[in-house]
């Protein structure tokens, strides 16, 4: 069975082995998964993911994964993580999966500094100023 992603909240479906699961890039996820790995850049995280590195591929597995809660992650992560499902053989599908939500997570950022506050538009209509957009 797989795994259903909400795309339009950045989600993504991820088969590893024999289990599928969804994952979504958060910024709280990835303040977890670069303290976890030692990350110092997005870049860093960004190169390690896409390389399918294995340690940082494990801790994204347990920061990622879409879940009511810490404990539904971990309960994730000890399957998808088991020595008997994961393999080098799911690099491909693991890079499908995380580059989709490590996309749909930055477009969001894009999509937020394009829209004004409901406080600008209101000053813009009392005061006939185009609202200057945030940064």
């Amino acid at each position: 069975m797989t795994a259903f992603a909400n795309e339009l909240r950045g989600e993504a479906a991820v088969t590893i082995g024999k289990e599928n699961f969804v994952v979504a890039v958060t910024f709280a996820g990835l303040m977890r998964l670069s303290q976890a790995i030692s990350a110092r850049t997005m870049d860093e995280v960004y190169q390690r993911l896409l390389g399918f590195e294995p340690f940082a591929v494990s801790c994204a597995i347990r920061c990622l994964a879409v879940a009511d809660d810490d404990e539904g992650r971990a309960e994730i992560a000890a399957r998808v993580l088991s020595g008997k499902n994961i393999s080098a053989a799911d690099q491909s599908s693991w890079r499908t999966g995380i580059e989709k939500a490590l996309t749909a997570h930055i477009e969001a950022g894009n999509k937020l500094r394009e829209i004004s506050s409901p406080l600008e538009d209101v000053e813009a209509a009392v005061t006939g100023k185009k609202p200057q957009p945030a940064f």
